[in-house]
């Protein structure tokens, strides 16, 4: 598997920084060349339970949203914008067990593009699916976000390739 990571938005409450940001997750994305996806993984504490024990689902959905977020990035060598977000969820996910999570675009017209997901627990279990439509930022836009990114050696710069 080739995975190369994606950059992070230190205060950003998913990927960034926990030494920034202390409420983040801390999620690192990175791109899977071989499944033309975008995955990341993260396990719950205690802290994000909805009740006892199982996770909350707007966490989930997060963690969907910013996945599929970096898929569309890739495709459009652009940064985008969530327009629309729909999460079917099938399972619980259990605090304390690993969520492997991807996503990959479907499709895309103009600045629009089309995306799915999924969150999966260490059983392979589908604990919940996503589809997803983005729209791409200006190429302005992009470049102040991408400014604002850290991006470190060897990172996925989805704006030169």
């Amino acid at each position: 598997m080739a995975l190369r990571p994606f950059p992070s938005y230190p205060g950003c409450p998913v990927c960034g920084d926990p030494a920034v940001n202390p409420a983040s997750l801390g999620v690192g994305w990175a791109w899977d060349a071989d499944r033309g996806a975008a995955v990341g993984r993260f396990t719950p504490g205690p802290l994000h339970a909805g009740y006892a024990g199982v996770v909350h689902g707007g966490l989930i959905s997060s963690l969907l949203d910013e996945c599929l977020a970096w898929a569309c990035a890739v495709r459009m060598r652009a940064y985008c914008m969530t327009g629309q977000l729909d999460v079917r969820f099938t399972a619980p996910a259990r605090i304390g067990e690993v969520i492997d999570v991807s996503g990959w675009s479907v499709s895309s017209w103009g600045r629009y593009v089309r995306a799915a997901g999924e969150a999966r627990s260490p059983r392979r279990e589908l604990l919940a699916s996503a589809t997803a439509t983005f729209v791409a930022l200006p190429p302005a836009r992009s470049a102040e976000l991408h400014a604002a990114l850290c991006l470190r050696p060897g990172d996925l710069d989805v704006l030169r390739g």
